[in-house]
């Protein structure tokens, strides 16, 4: 889903916004996407089959609810670029629990703090400088090579983000300035966030680690930025970073317009490169808005595992939810037995 909703032209696209934009002239992208695809036969027979399994047993409802929930993400797939995008989105981010009220409420509190200063003593980094020690391209190679694990580390020119966990790989974004503290908290949020999980689940002896439950891939977001909180990463910008998402896309689901929301952004302090930058983020392929998972996530996580610290074991386990983790947690005991 994510790679059927990222632009072609993602860096070509914001490099023009960011002219236009300094210049006075607030245009609206013109982002370009590979053809969608047509999935009318895979949602059909994933709807039959979640039908069948949810009268499974607590683990067929698991795997019902997955099903459910590709073949949702498999509408948004096919709606890329089209009106119909923001609708199909908005089935598959809908609120899900009291967290996201508390995610509203944490992201005007981060919004309200002291803006972060910028470090004056040392010069940013390169994302993919590959002659650069503490580039995040090459600790990320360094950090998985020392680990040994199955993974290739290859840079993206079109990321929205950092970087991201595929399977496989871990992409890194291209030409990013980054400082040491975010390499190595981009490292972390990947290799023990989203790269570990990944690995784990391959071990289990249910497909459904490696599959993902619902709302897995969600909930594996909130608990990489709770790895982040415990580090004491989570601070200064990366707050700002995150509470800039988070109401750009609760902008989006209000109907706002690109326009009106990288204005929104400006106005709560943010540069004109990251105001566009995330908004484009939050806008792709007619209004994902999948960025409005992250700090719900990081709350239910967390309050699960103060609960139930035991828990993150399940967690950790594969893309697992909250909900699904009471479920999946008897297997997961089992492979470590």
């Amino acid at each position: 889903m994510i790679l059927c909703t990222t632009p072609t032209n993602l860096r070509a696209e914001l490099d023009r916004l960011g002219r236009a934009w300094a210049r006075g002239d607030h245009e609206l992208p013109r982002f370009s996407y590979d053809p969608a695809p047509d999935h009318e036969v895979l949602v059909r027979a994933l709807g039959e089959l979640a039908a069948f399994l949810e009268n499974e047993g607590p683990l067929g409802l698991v795997y019902a609810g997955r099903a459910r929930e590709i073949a949702a993400e498999a509408l948004v797939c096919s709606a890329v670029g089209t009106k119909g995008l923001w609708a199909a989105a908005r089935k598959r981010f809908g609120r899900r629990d009291s967290h996201d009220d508390a995610a509203d409420d944490l992201a005007r509190r981060w919004l309200s703090e002291p803006p972060p200063r910028a470090s004056e003593e040392e010069a940013p980094i390169r994302s993919d400088d590959e002659a650069a020690e503490g580039s995040l391209l090459v600790r990320m190679r360094a950090e998985i090579g020392a680990r040994r694990l199955p993974f290739r580390v290859v840079v993206v020119r079109d990321l929205s983000s950092l970087a991201a966990t595929g399977e496989g790989v871990v992409q890194v974004a291209a030409g990013r300035p980054m400082t040491r503290a975010d390499v190595e908290r981009t490292v972390l949020h990947e290799i023990e966030g989203h790269v570990m999980p990944r690995c784990r689940a391959a071990e289990m002896s249910l497909g459904i680690f490696v599959i993902g439950t619902q709302n897995g891939a969600d909930d594996q977001e909130g608990r990489a930025l709770l790895l982040e909180r415990r580090a004491g990463a989570l601070v200064g910008g990366r707050r700002y970073e995150l509470a800039f998402r988070h109401v750009a896309a609760r902008k989006l689901e209000a109907g706002a317009d690109f326009v009106e929301t990288a204005r929104l952004l400006l106005s709560h302090g943010a540069s004109l490169p990251d105001a566009l930058r995330i908004t484009a983020r939050v806008y792709r392929a007619g209004g994902l808005g999948r960025e409005v998972v992250y700090l719900p996530a990081l709350l239910r996580v967390e309050a699960a595992l103060v609960g139930d610290p035991a828990l993150d074991e399940v967690l950790g386990a594969g893309r697992v939810s909250v909900d699904a983790a009471s479920v999946l947690r008897p297997f997961v005991s089992r492979a470590g037995a």
